[in-house]
């Protein structure tokens, strides 16, 4: 492979290349040459991309004084930000994307050698005309302050050779341009004409035909690609091996994860050895990477509030304090017992504490804490230089990137990271001073704009884009995508330049013709790319039918044996032949002094499914409260039951309650809910105050409407409020806590149950009974009991559903009530000693997705509920 480059650093030539990947890859080849022929030193090859060549050349000139002064990429894009915000309308959303967009049509304007005046007398949409007024603004502010960016270097380096400024080596290779610039050609020129000899490396020589191969569909195709290239590493361990994705840039996580399906079936098992069996072109951004994400947001918890979701993240991360998280895992859960609203690092401070034995959690609180001291000192405006030797040490502080001992990814990722610092510090050039603000925002962004991949090796099979692909050699190439609705590919022309403009530049994919022409010149570069090329295609994509590109009809391509698509790995493990092994190992029963956790709805959940209270009531398993906008369910059904609990915590009778005015019971109204939301109002920040304020309203017609409802019912007097009741059966010790128990006319106990949310019934459409908790409270209570209700208070309205006595809400049975207690609390106690010993049956009929969410600890053998 390259066998023109031997020759050419023998010559001593320069090698130019069109991107940093493929001269990484001209040096890897070169040194692997030099190896096979035996030498054990040689001179390292003069080998650059296209802008470190550029660099090099301005490095060159003696006497540099008078040069324009390089501006790097976050300099330039903050000058181009000022620019646009000048134009746009203030607030305008996105003006990120908006510079990035600018930016690249700016280059290619650079390459193509179009000037200002061009891009203003040709703009005609409002788009166009703007960036033309900020590309005008922008060349002014260039020359005022005598600096160019990425797109001058050339121009630049252009007038240096030909004033003989700079004296270019004899000999100049370029490899792998599929597209000549004017700036490539312009350079290219004066280089002749300085007397240098200027090369093209040639394109490899293959000439067998390619093969042709068709897939249902994309999956199928990529894993049949992983299973291709397996085999030719079986057949020659050695050989250099490329799959081409088009469009990986946006799904390159997917793309590599169903070709290793193929490559290395169960890869997932075997480290991250098998994991790097591929080595992926495409990186990520580099704020997406956990440790830099963290260290960003909590930048910015030390310049604003952050939401709970937010610092949720920074108490689950083992990237700050430590890699214990125990402490701060319970922080967590308590905080999300709160309502969702922004912190500031002083208000966590007061409202969290760490238990005694969570000394990661006091640590934690100790970093929000210099959080607090290092938000109240921001407010300097300083140089970029300076907030970076802050935020390093700020960062430090917060222990940062983690105590544990770095990989060599996690070391690189931490090396680039600090690079990134760097890279802000050097735009002082165009922001002598800035505030912590913009420190955090240009940081994130640029992040976010750095796509970043560490160096894990060549891997055994590369998976590249198409861009990265051009100009490569390789034994064995898959080119997948060759469908007709990927290939050619989609225009796309410089966003904010006239089309009129592009025409008449000749600018890349300016018209469909010049599109065409680029995919048959990249496809015959694949074709030629390797000893054996393998063009692939689907025929199916959401429904929609594909064909092949016809531009493979052009390159002679033949029919091969089709690939075979393994499917996926984890499929095999459960055929007929590979089922687990089934092992006798039930569940004990329950010790005699082994804890049982959720009271009464633990009952319940043995009821409707065994293995379900096993894993709640016995493993201590619960779900976590999802984080939601406002007032999370769990935060508003607290917030009901304490306003019920204060309106009813001094016992009143129904002729009490009958004879309050109504002022008296708007106040007792009021005071209740008042004390309810007290603790969520404290240092609640102003957004969370307003949805306080509606939810008091909502509550306030909700009792009223509640108290309204009780004088209508049989005579009651409220005997107890949210009653503690210790329950033993079957060697089963529960906790109960019930929401309140009223005494009917004939001394008998009327038991309620509040629920908030999702209506729940205590009985069925046929009156079969469907909720056990009631039926548990009314059998450890000690006296008769003449009814049992469930009162459901949702957003809107309050309703009540029960059996026995108590007037409207309980007639149901209330005939034969005696008997049908009797038989539900035969009920649970059958259902309870079947708890006690050790039934974990599954319920097959329940959904896997909701009433089920935690079926995964279960085995697959378990036997069914019925």
């Amino acid at each position: 492979m390259y066998s023109w480059l031997q020759e050419a650093v023998s010559d001593q030539r320069e090698i130019v290349t069109a991107s940093r990947r493929l001269a990484r890859e001209l040096r890897d080849s070169y040194n692997q040459q030099q190896f096979a022929a035996g030498h054990q030193a040689w001179l390292t090859p003069t080998i650059f991309s296209w802008h470190d060549w550029l660099s090099s050349q301005l490095d060159r000139v003696r006497q540099p004084d008078g040069l324009p002064r390089i501006l790097d990429p976050a300099s330039s894009a903050l000058v181009w930000e000022r620019c646009l915000r000048q134009l746009c309308p203030d607030g305008l959303p996105g003006i990120g994307g908006l510079v990035r967009q600018a930016i690249q049509s700016w280059l290619r304007a650079q390459d193509w050698g179009i000037p200002v005046t061009a891009l203003r007398d040709s703009a005609r949409s409002q788009d166009e005309r703007i960036f033309a007024a900020a590309a005008h603004d922008y060349q002014r502010r260039l020359q005022d302050n005598n600096w160019i960016d990425a797109g001058g270097k050339a121009g630049l380096v252009t007038r240096l050779v030909e004033a003989g400024t700079i004296i270019p080596s004899a000999n100049v290779t370029f490899a792998g341009f599929d597209r000549v610039s004017p700036a490539v050609q312009q350079i290219i020129m004066a280089l002749k004409e300085a007397g240098a000899s200027v090369h093209t490396a040639p394109e490899p020589a293959n000439h067998n035909a390619p093969s042709c191969l068709s897939f249902d569909h994309a999956d199928a195709e990529l894993r049949a690609a992983g299973t291709w290239a397996r085999l030719q590493l079986d057949g020659d361990p050695a050989a250099k091996i490329a799959i081409v994705v088009p469009g990986l840039e946006v799904c390159s996580a997917s793309a590599t994860r169903l070709i290793r399906e193929g490559l290395v079936p169960g890869w997932q098992y075997g480290g991250s050895a098998f994991a790097s069996a591929t080595n992926v072109s495409y990186g990520r951004r580099l704020a997406d990477y956990p440790a830099v994400s963290i260290a960003l947001l909590a930048l910015r918890w030390a310049h604003r509030s952050l939401s709970s979701r937010e610092i949720s993240l920074l108490l689950r991360s083992r990237c700050l304090v430590s890699d214990e998280t125990t402490g701060r895992c319970r922080l967590e859960i308590e905080m999300r017992g709160h309502p969702d609203r922004n912190w500031s690092p002083e208000d966590f401070s007061s409202v969290f504490k760490a238990d005694d034995d969570a000394e990661d959690a006091q640590r934690f609180l100790d970093c929000v804490a210099t959080l607090a001291s290092f938000r109240s000192s921001q407010g300097d405006r300083l140089r970029p230089g300076e907030w970076v030797r802050r935020i390093d040490s700020l960062l430090t502080q917060l222990h940062w990137p983690g105590p544990a001992v770095l990989e060599s990814d996690e070391f690189q990722l931490v090396n680039r990271w600090r690079e990134l610092l760097n890279e802000y510090a050097r735009i002082e050039i165009v922001a002598p001073l800035v505030d912590f603000g913009a420190v955090v925002q240009r940081l994130g962004s640029m992040a976010t704009d750095i796509l970043y991949q560490p160096d894990n090796g060549p891997g055994v099979v590369q998976v590249l884009g198409v861009l990265e692909a051009t100009g490569m050699e390789f034994d064995h190439v898959w080119v997948c995508g060759m469908d007709s609705s990927q290939w050619p590919p989609a225009t796309t022309p410089a966003r904010f330049i006239s089309l009129s403009l592009q025409r008449q530049y000749r600018m890349p994919d300016a018209t469909p013709a010049d599109t065409l022409e680029f995919g048959r010149q990249v496809l015959r570069g694949f074709a030629a790319a390797g000893k054996r090329c393998v063009f692939s295609s689907v025929t199916c994509s959401e429904e929609l039918e594909l064909t092949p590109t016809s531009l493979l009809d052009e390159l002679g391509c033949v029919a091969a044996d089709q690939a075979e698509d393994p499917g996926w790995y984890a499929a095999t493990l459960v055929t007929a032949d590979a089922l687990p092994v089934e092992l006798d190992d039930p569940a004990p029963p329950v010790g005699t002094h082994e804890k049982i956790r959720g009271g009464a709805y633990t009952v319940q959940r043995q009821f409707k499914e065994p293995f379900s209270a096993f894993v709640h009531g016995r493993l201590g398993v619960r779900l976590l409260d999802k984080f939601a906008p406002g007032l999370s369910p769990g935060v508003r059904g607290n917030i009901v039951h304490a306003s019920l609990h204060n309106l009813l915590v001094s016992r009143p009778s129904q002729d009490t309650i009958t004879g309050w005015t109504e002022k008296e019971r708007l106040r007792r109204i009021g005071s209740a809910v008042d004390a309810a939301l007290a603790e969520h109002g404290r240092r609640a920040d102003s957004i969370l105050r307003r949805i306080l304020r509606c939810e008091r309203e909502r509550l306030l017609r909700l009792l009223d409407s509640f108290l309204s409802a009780e004088t209508e019912r049989v005579s009651f007097a409220i005997a107890e409020v949210e009653h503690n009741v210790a329950y033993s059966k079957f060697g089963i010790e529960l906790g109960l806590r019930i929401d309140r128990i009223d005494r009917l006319s004939d001394g008998s106990l009327f038991v309620i149950d509040y629920k908030t949310g999702i209506p729940k019934h205590f009985l069925g459409g046929s009156g079969e009974l469907t909720d056990l908790q009631l039926v548990v409270y009314a059998d450890a209570l000690r006296e008769a009991v003449g009814g049992l209700a469930l009162i459901n208070i949702d957003s809107r309205t309050i309703k009540a559903r029960g059996a026995g006595a108590g007037g409207s809400w309980s007639k149901k049975y209330a005939d034969s009530w005696e008997q049908t207690l009797a038989s539900w609390r035969t009920e649970v106690h059958r259902t309870i000693e079947k708890f006690s010993a050790g039934d974990v049956r599954l319920n097959r009929s329940f959904s896997a997705s909701e009433d089920r969410p935690l079926v995964i600890l279960s085995r697959k053998g378990a036997q069914s509920f019925e």
